[in-house]
């Protein structure tokens, strides 16, 4: 075709089409004056229903004169053939309410004012790399997508203003429901009581490096996947919160049934659905995600909402997440040792982030106790689920009996404990000693004899005062009471010599004790992660 002659225009206009050039160049709605559902208006043949999509591609290029700025606005119509709007720059925008569309619209790399298509039946929309000025509103919608295609295709498209599907119902039975990766919207994209079911391992509703200009509103919505995800948004990017209360959602496969990887939410999370089921694979992926307000994670993980780490594990622990590399600020409706609990018995392995990010949640929140016991946990859950990454079976032993003793480092009080525990017992064993007799007139401790004595002179008694501190004389690894100077083990025999070596030995299980609450209690020692 010569590019320099005028595009052929429609002129056997029908009276229904002949009024949507006029309410167009008006500013007012054309409506017909029969009235049909929308799932009668798609199979309708009846004349006075029907309008050509070739006719709204005209005038949406300015073909039929100048028309007013408040757009194309129809009701309850038949739009016969496909809408082909690819690569049009719309002069006005496009508002077709209650209106069927069983063809569908095709508006790829097309600039349109906007595009409000509330209450209509089609079959789908391809729009990869739409823009439009303002908002594209398909509340109450219904689009039935057939294959890849999708029902809705909006890859690399630019939104200005806000995508609406509130109560649609979106269904595609061999593919995504909504494919719109790389999605932009200079606003929110709202979903809320929407029907979503998808199939396929691309998700029912898929964001992949879509970045949302607010917020992303999924509330009371349904969305089903009977094949793979039913949110797949890696590296999704919102400026606004994220919101799935009271959701409904369903995936199934190892990709996930809400699939977050390396997201970033400019907002709170609030993922409190009220049903979350994946038969085959995590329910949540949060790898690498960053909340930069509030995380609400859902409990309904666990449905009993248990806490902390329990020796018998979950019964449910094959509801499971993936949270490595999940960076938040708070925790909201949930407990630290529900999450807690979660991270031990419902994740598959693991790693050591996720307790780290969750002590210095509680450490941030002045809960430094709640912080000892995430690191705690963790060295436990480490021993528990990869206890080669220890070392050989010595290091695993010396691991346990230091978890055992001084909890890691992050429980000093016990390590006092056991050290005023086994300077008690030094202190016993040379309280006995002075009762053990050696030999007629001996014990293994008594007076220490004066250097004029006759050598078979009977020994002097110790006191039990003497004694007890000669235990803790021999017992302490530093300084000293000066009793042994009166009162010692007499090492010439043999109950002396077993008293000493056994006084030798707590003397040594002190330092090691006292070496290591000194070090726990200066932060000098944390078992690395």
């Amino acid at each position: 075709m010569d590019e320099t002659q005028p595009s052929p225009v429609l002129t056997d206009l029908t009276d229904l089409e002949q009024q949507v050039v006029d309410t167009a160049r008006s500013g007012k709605v054309a409506r017909p004056a029969t009235r049909m559902t929308v799932e009668e208006l798609a199979v309708t043949d009846d004349p006075e229903l029907r309008v050509r999509a070739d006719l709204l591609r005209e005038l949406l290029r300015g073909l039929h004169g100048d028309l007013d700025p408040r757009g194309i606005q129809i009701v309850g119509v038949r739009v016969v053939g496909e809408l082909d709007l690819d690569h049009v720059i719309a002069v006005t925008g496009l508002d077709l309410y209650r209106c069927a569309l069983p063809d569908g619209i095709i508006c790829r790399h097309a600039h349109l004012r906007d595009l409000y298509l509330s209450g209509s039946l089609l079959t789908y929309l391809d729009a990869d790399g739409l823009r439009t000025d303002s908002d594209l509103l398909m509340r109450n919608a219904t689009l039935t997508g057939i294959g890849e295609r999708s029902a809705i295709r909006l890859r690399d498209a630019h939104i200005g203003g806000q995508l609406i599907l509130d109560r649609a119902t979106i269904t595609n039975t061999t593919g995504p429901a909504l494919h719109a990766d790389g999605l932009r919207t200079e606003s929110s994209v709202v979903m809320p009581d929407a029907k979503i079911t998808g199939t396929g391992e691309h998700g029912a509703i898929r964001l992949l490096g879509a970045h949302i200009g607010g917020q992303l509103s999924l509330e009371r919505a349904t969305i089903t996947n009977t094949t793979g995800p039913a949110l797949h948004a890696d590296d999704l990017r919102t400026d606004g919160s994220l919101f799935m209360t009271d959701a409904t959602i369903t995936g199934t496969g190892q990709h996930g049934a809400i699939r977050l990887l390396g997201a970033h939410i400019g907002g709170q999370a609030v993922l409190l659905v009220s049903k979350l089921d994946n038969s085959s694979g995590p329910l949540l992926v949060l790898h690498e995600s960053q909340i930069t307000g509030a995380l609400f994670p859902p409990a309904l993980v666990c449905p009993a909402g248990r806490q902390g780490m329990s020796r018998r594990g979950c019964p449910d622990s094959g509801r499971f997440i993936t949270a490595h590399g999940l960076t938040y600020p708070i925790l909201r409706e949930i407990s630290w040792r529900q999450w807690l609990h979660l991270l031990v018995h419902h994740t598959e392995t693991y790693w050591p982030q996720p307790f780290q990010q969750l002590a210095a949640t509680e450490r941030a929140a002045g809960h430094d106790n709640n912080a000892r016991e995430v690191l705690i946990t963790q060295q436990n859950d480490l021993r528990r689920r990869t206890p080669e990454a220890l070392g050989k079976r010595l290091a695993r032993v010396r691991h346990a009996l230091w978890g055992w003793l001084g909890r890691y480092g992050y429980r000093a009080h016990r390590l006092v404990t056991a050290l005023a525990v086994v300077l008690t017992l030094a202190a016993g064993l040379n309280l006995v000693a002075g009762h053990v007799t050696t030999h007629p007139g001996h014990h293994a401790a008594e007076r220490v004899p004066s250097a004029t004595a006759k050598p078979d002179a009977p020994g002097t008694p110790c006191s039990p005062v003497e004694l007890i501190g000669l235990g803790i004389d021999r017992g302490l690894p530093l300084g000293a009471t000066g009793l042994r100077a009166r009162c010692d083990l007499d090492t010439a025999t043999g109950w002396g010599q077993t008293f000493t070596v056994i006084l030798w030995a707590l003397q040594a299980l002190l330092w090691g004790l006292a070496t290591l609450a000194i070090a726990a209690y200066t932060g000098l020692v944390r078992k690395p992660a």
